[in-house]
């Protein structure tokens, strides 16, 4: 009966592992997230089940998992049963997720000192693992349909076709553009030599829905003030498939670090701590 106890234990923590991996399936690539459409009709469970799905047929921002995904900023129902709220996000709408933020800190994704083209920058990339909400660092993005066509018990196809092939619809049709609702004064997005890529508009083409990779990489200038930085995007279909709606809103909060004094910096204080202790004894 113990032997029989152990192996179920250690299969509920195999599993466990698996639905909460770090690292994401393509994480050498830096992709983390994908998009596809949600085949959902109606809801299926809790106060808003049987009703449909105010995200069926929309473009779906997800997050790599593990053996699923989650839908970050999908569209959602608020009020009653009786007389539903459709919204164009949720409560799961920011990266890091909410839920997983460690406090005290401010649950952000840190910016980090950059080199070559993004020296005197702060800038995005995959964190330390020992770095809190290292996950959410991979911030690169691609089609569902880059999971496909893999042996059927493969992480891949297991990912592919979680919550009963609800994501792995082909995007025929379509064409993936991501629309930059808002960012930060001072926050950039760059990718393929464009250091930024909203600088003459607010949509930029991810490219054809069944075929893109995208790693973006986010900056602020290193003489930014500290603080907390946010850029707000959508989903949206440029495609000729108009049944594939656009999708909905969700935050990526970055954290700028307070600048570190310069050498010289520090010798004039401790120069000026100095001369005033020098002051104050003579007085005495």
């Amino acid at each position: 009966m113990t032997a029989v106890r152990s192996i179920v234990l250690l299969a509920f923590a195999a599993c466990t592992q698996v639905a909460h991996a770090d690292e994401p399936l393509r994480a050498d690539e830096g992709i983390g997230f994908y998009i596809g459409i949600d085949n959902l009709a109606t809801v299926a469970s809790g106060t808003f089940a049987g009703q449909a799905n105010p995200n069926y047929g929309r473009l779906t921002f997800l997050f790599d998992h593990g053996n699923h995904f989650h839908g970050i900023g999908a569209y959602s129902h608020t009020g009653t049963a009786n007389a539903p709220i459709v919204n164009g996000t949720n409560a799961n709408n920011r990266l890091p997720e909410l839920y997983s933020r460690i406090d005290p800190l401010p649950g952000t994704l840190a910016l980090t000192a950059g080199s070559g083209d993004y020296a005197g920058m702060w800038v995005s990339g995959v964190l330390g693992e020992d770095v809190p909400h290292h996950e959410y660092s991979y911030l690169g993005m691609s089609s569902i349909q880059s999971l496909a066509g893999n042996a059927a018990d493969s992480a891949e196809a297991i990912l592919f076709n979680s919550s009963s092939n609800r994501w792995n619809a082909a995007l025929d049709g379509v064409q993936v553009a991501l629309k930059l609702e808002y960012a930060t004064p001072g926050l950039k997005v760059a990718a393929n030599g464009d250091m930024d890529l909203f600088d003459s508009g607010n949509l930029y083409l991810l490219g054809d829905g069944n075929a893109f990779d995208f790693l973006p990489t986010f900056w602020v200038d290193s003489a930014a003030a500290a603080g907390t930085y946010t850029a707000q995007f959508s989903l949206v279909n440029l495609g000729s498939n108009t049944a594939v709606r656009d999708g909905g809103t969700f935050y990526i909060d970055f954290a700028v670090p307070a600048p570190v004094p310069e050498p010289s910096t520090w010798a004039m204080l401790l120069a000026g701590l100095f001369m005033l202790g020098h002051v104050a004894s003579r007085r005495t």
